[in-house]
């Protein structure tokens, strides 16, 4: 990270330690979209749910995360969007190199970007390949170039394996429960600690 990257995850992680409210909790807690980088860009597995699944036509490519259900929806030969529209998953456009996807992915939603397992300034961008190498095996490949956050581009890969199983919805809503429970705990912290 650059300094004005390493700022960037000390803010993020003073926020996440919030409990004044939900927009103090992340935004898998609050089902907005997928925790850590479920959906991407880049897509890096996290604890459970990491299940995508791949629909082609003619002139897009749709990838649906199972986790909180995120959909990238991927313009092939498109152009990207003015920044002023925000997506949460950023503006990702796609193009065939023989047969590798190549995505590439600006204008992160900036209130995603910090909590990102990479976060993205608006200068930055993510190249992301996907390469079917056999009938049940695709290589992941990325590479996140930001002069903003990062002193060097820097890359990651990996493997997803295909499944027979089906993706189920996952069952996220706002209002949640779990929330409601992390907010009631930590209001019993503080009059526990106002009573000492």
């Amino acid at each position: 990270f650059t300094e004005e990257g390493q700022q960037l995850r000390r803010e993020a992680r003073a926020r996440f330690s919030s409990n004044d409210g939900p927009e103090g909790r992340s935004l898998g807690e609050r089902c907005i979209i997928g925790f850590g980088s479920t959906g991407g860009p880049p897509m890096m597995n996290v604890l459970y749910n990491n299940v995508y699944q791949f629909v082609q036509t003619q002139d897009y490519v749709v990838i649906t995360v199972e986790m909180v259900h995120d959909a990238r929806i991927i313009p092939i030969n498109g152009q990207h969007r003015p920044a002023e529209m925000e997506q949460w998953l950023g503006d990702s456009i796609g193009w065939w190199d023989g047969d590798t996807l190549v995505v590439e992915t600006r204008n992160l939603h900036p209130q995603q970007s910090p909590r990102n397992a990479a976060p993205l300034s608006v200068q930055g961008t993510i190249v992301e390949k996907f390469t079917r190498y056999s009938d049940d095996q695709i290589l992941y490949e990325f590479e996140i170039d930001d002069p903003v956050y990062y002193s060097s581009p820097w890359r990651g890969e990996m493997s997803f394996n295909a499944s027979a199983e089906r993706q189920y919805e996952y069952a996220c809503h706002e209002g949640n429960y779990g929330l409601e429970g992390i907010l009631a705990g930590a209001r019993r912290l503080e009059v526990l600690d106002d009573a000492e």
